[in-house]
C-alpha cells in the first residue's frame, strides 16, 4: 500500500498537505519597476523635458542603485557622476549635484520599501514614443 493511501485511511493525509505554489512576484513588487522607476524620476524628466527622456531616466536608474551603497561608496560613487556628466562647467555640477541629492532623498523617502535593484534597461520605440523597460532584482540583505 502506498504512504498516500496509508495516510488517507489513518486520517493524517490532511497534516502533510502542502499549499500549491503561488505564480508571480512577491506581494511588495506587484508594480512593474519599469512603472517605480519612470513615477521615482518625474519630478527630474519635469524639469529635463521630453526631448532629455533618456538621460533623465539613466540617471534615476543610477541614483536608484546607488541607495543601496554603504554611504562612503555613494559619496565617491556621487563625485564621479558629477565629474562625468559636469565636465567642467561649474553650472552643470551643481545642477547634476541637485539632481542626484534629489533623487537619492526621494528613493528613501517614497520608495524606502521597494528592494529591488536595477540590473539592465533599455528604450525602446512604441508608436513614435520612447518606453522603458527594466530588468531588476530584490536586493539580498
Amino acid at each position: 500500500m502506498g504512504t498516500i493511501r496509508k495516510l488517507r485511511r489513518s486520517g493524517q493525509l490532511a497534516k502533510h498537505m502542502v499549499e500549491p505554489l503561488r505564480h508571480g512576484p512577491p506581494p511588495s513588487f506587484t508594480t512593474k519597476m519599469s512603472q517605480v522607476l519612470q513615477d521615482f524620476a518625474e519630478p527630474l524628466l519635469e524639469k529635463l523635458g521630453e526631448e532629455e527622456f533618456e538621460a533623465g531616466m539613466s540617471l534615476a536608474a543610477l541614483c536608484w542603485n546607488l541607495t543601496f551603497m554603504p554611504p562612503k561608496d555613494q559619496h565617491k560613487q556621487i563625485k564621479s557622476i558629477i565629474d562625468a556628466l559636469g565636465k567642467s562647467d561649474p553650472l552643470m555640477r551643481i545642477e547634476v549635484e541637485e539632481h542626484i541629492r534629489m533623487l537619492m532623498e526621494r528613493k528613501k523617502a517614497l520608495y524606502a520599501n521597494d528592494r529591488r535593484i536595477i540590473i539592465d534597461y533599455e528604450f525602446v520605440i512604441e508608436e513614435g514614443r520612447p518606453r522603458l523597460l527594466v530588468i531588476s532584482t530584490p536586493v539580498k540583505d
